[in-house]
């Protein structure tokens, strides 16, 4: 038991500490339970091959299949491209945004969202910034209508599964998720412009919220070799300015007006993205370093993308990965909020939320294949359906969904079959399953299950719980309920979701086991916890998301995430404990 507890205190310190993937985290405290004996050699492998953690993935394919072989961004347009106001705006995207989420895998929808949303915001005029928080916000809280709207859900199943409890039902989330979306809905198209910063696309003075350190190549044949910087009329540029050069093999200590510029100097440009363009189409000899290795006829296409908390890309270099052949593009500038990106691009470990600047070639769209490493914030051409076949598959998973709902089949054997027609419609296939299994994900899944497991087993929940249940001897049940809720929104603001579930459900479970409280509340209160993940950007993975290309800093979240974490509490737990007669 003290082992086990030693454990549990080093992962959730960990998790805090965030230095380490999670993924590392909980399979090192799983196995380390394992090797401790509160955990059967069994009950690790039976934690990864949980019905939960496998109806997560089978969401995840179908998902990918949606999103690849159907025009989506076609019906967006339609659905949202003729709103006048903001305000419209908003409305329509959190309310359909939400819908989405709530029987599809959210990290991809706001991937599709995204581009669009922004390309709106700039269109008409309107900060993306104002936009792309209400974006992540309703997938969050339009995940919470379905069991299967969001992987919180499906891991609590699994931890009630672990323990041989019967796991939460779609009826047990539609009317509290139904509500909970209803007033964040509202709640964002009411107060975005009050509690949402306004932070420009463009801004043209010295401090450049989204700074790129860009890298661009001096040709030898350039009529700017041989001149000063201020020669060249590199400087006061609008917008843009030259941070660096590297030359010689050396990166220059400043760059002054007097720094003469040679042949093959390498040239790092810090600005806006527009901005750093601009410079490559107007100075001649200035060029995107090494773009021969790209499918380029003659000139590059530049876009941005935005590295996601769960990407492939994490602690590596560019150089590292084979960037360029992985992607058919190359990394020429990386933005990171709040930091300063210095040194070759090509030696810059990558983090979560960068933003990239890409030189593509031709094939990229078809090897980032929706994938989970990094999402477009330009819009990348819609697929067009592929006939019959597309249209049969929608046919064919309706019908299953509608089955499932009706009592017909299980909702797992009906994700089975969906999955199954897509491969045999041949709109899904064995690449297709290596581009979007998130291994990250399933160690993380698998982990805390195991760990939730050893912490219970181990005598340890019943340890940390009897002192909380003696000081709260007495209370009411709603009131345990709230202390229970406040608990896990704490750590579901600083470390993931899935991780929260895996801390508190212990002392849930214990909870349920020792009073009368109603166990569907009680997990319902966890659950919707779990989920209340609004007041920082690492919090969730949407958040993460939209952080870079909204220029967001902690405070922005903190403005709005703290008065909407307190209409959604409000409202989830009150709906909650009135359906259980809490």
């Amino acid at each position: 038991m003290i082992a086990t507890a030693i454990v549990t205190v080093i992962i959730i310190a960990l998790l805090l500490w965030d230095r380490f993937e999670a993924s590392l985290v909980f399979m090192g405290g799983a196995v380390a339970m394992v090797l401790l004996g509160a955990v059967r050699v069994e009950d690790f492998l039976q934690s990864f091959s949980n019905k939960a953690v496998i109806t997560i993935f089978l969401l995840i394919y179908l998902t990918a299949t949606i999103h690849e072989h159907f025009p989506l961004m076609a019906k967006l347009d339609k659905a949202f491209g003729k709103s006048k106001s903001p305000r419209a705006f908003i409305f329509k995207m959190t309310s359909s945004v939400s819908l989405f989420s709530s029987v599809m895998n959210n990290t991809p929808i706001v991937a599709l969202f995204i581009p669009y949303v922004y390309q709106w915001g700039k269109k008409n005029n309107v900060a993306p910034s104002r936009l792309l928080i209400p974006l992540s916000y309703a997938a969050i809280f339009g995940g919470m209508i379905t069991v299967i709207g969001t992987s919180t859900n499906l891991v609590l199943n699994g931890f009630l599964l672990s323990r041989d409890q019967a796991p939460l039902a779609f009826v047990h989330f539609l009317i509290p998720g139904l509500v909970v979306t209803a007033a964040g809905v509202l709640f964002l198209t009411l107060f975005f412009r009050r509690l949402l910063p306004e932070h420009k696309v463009n801004d043209d003075t010295k401090e450049i919220l989204r700074e790129y350190l860009a890298e661009t190549k001096l040709q030898a044949d350039s009529e700017l070799v041989g001149k000063t910087v201020s020669e060249a009329g590199l400087r006061n540029l609008d917008g843009v300015y030259l941070a660096e050069v590297y030359q010689d093999g050396k990166l220059l200590p400043a760059v002054s007006p007097e720094t003469m510029l040679r042949a093959n100097d390498r040239l790092y440009f810090a600005g806006d993205t527009d901005r750093v363009v601009d410079v490559i189409s107007k100075f001649p000899g200035i060029v995107w370093p090494k773009l021969d290795s790209l499918s380029i006829d003659d000139q590059a296409r530049v876009i941005e993308v935005v590295v996601p908390g769960n990407s492939f890309l994490i602690g590596k270099t560019p150089k590292q990965m084979g960037f360029r052949e992985r992607y058919d593009a190359a990394v020429v500038g990386i933005h990171r909020q709040g930091e300063r990106v210095r040194g070759k691009l090509g030696e810059i470990e990558l983090k979560a939320g960068d933003l990239l600047l890409l030189t593509v070639g031709h094939n990229f769209e078809k090897r980032l294949k929706q994938g989970k490493d990094m999402y477009p914030l330009q819009s990348i051409q819609d697929i067009a359906p592929k006939g019959q076949k597309s249209v049969l598959f929608l046919v064919i998973l309706a019908v299953l969904i509608g089955l499932s709902m009706a009592g017909v089949i299980k909702f797992f054997m009906a994700l089975i079959l969906a999955l199954g027609a897509s491969v045999i419609l041949r709109l899904f296939n064995s690449e297709d399953i290596k581009q979007n299994t998130d291994l990250n994900l399933f160690f993380i899944l698998g982990g805390a299950i195991t760990v939730g497991k050893g912490i219970i087993d181990s005598g340890v929940a019943d340890v940390i719980s009897q002192p909380l249940m003696q000081v709260m001897e007495g209370w009411s049940p709603m009131s345990i309920l709230i202390v229970l809720y406040l608990m896990t929104i704490f750590f579901t603001s600083f470390v993931t979701n899935v991780a929260s579930v895996a801390i508190v459900f212990p002392l849930a479970y214990t909870l349920v086991q020792h009073t009368g409280i109603n166990p569907t509340a009680v997990y319902l209160v966890l659950a919707f916890g779990a989920s209340a993940a609004f007041l920082t950007p690492i919090s969730y993975q949407t958040n993460i998301m939209v952080y870079g290309p909204g220029k967001y800093v902690l405070k922005d979240f903190l403005k709005i995430g703290i008065p909407f974490t307190f209409v959604y509490s409000i409202v989830a737990l009150t709906t909650i404990f009135l359906i259980h007669g809490i």
